[in-house]
């Protein structure tokens, strides 16, 4: 577990959605992260307080909804799927240029 993160690899478990809203199933991507294991509290969409068990750093612009989740292998070999809780986006300071995209899950 690393508080502070670490480069690693992360599917990303994108949902196709149908006519009615519901998950008909995933298709994957494999994509480059830094992913920091770490407890906190923080708001989602709706102002509520959830917890989130960790964080996952995607640089630049991503195509994420919150139906989708993340495929992780952590240090023990194992793999962990995270559920999104909360997408947070950072932008270039004064501009509208994506920097990163923060996944609470």
């Amino acid at each position: 577990m690393s508080l502070f993160g670490y480069p690693a690899t992360v599917i990303h478990q994108q949902a196709i959605i149908d006519d009615w809203n519901r998950v008909t199933g995933y298709t994957s991507k494999t994509k480059a992260a830094k992913v920091v294991e770490e407890q906190k509290v923080v708001k989602n969409a709706k102002g509520e307080d959830v917890q989130s068990i960790a964080e996952i750093h995607l640089e630049g612009p991503q195509q994420i909804n919150s139906n989708d989740h993340f495929d992780y292998e952590n240090a023990f070999g194992e793999t962990v799927s995270y559920y999104i809780k909360h997408i947070e986006v950072k932008k270039q300071l004064g501009t509208d240029e994506v920097k990163k995209v923060i996944v609470y899950g």
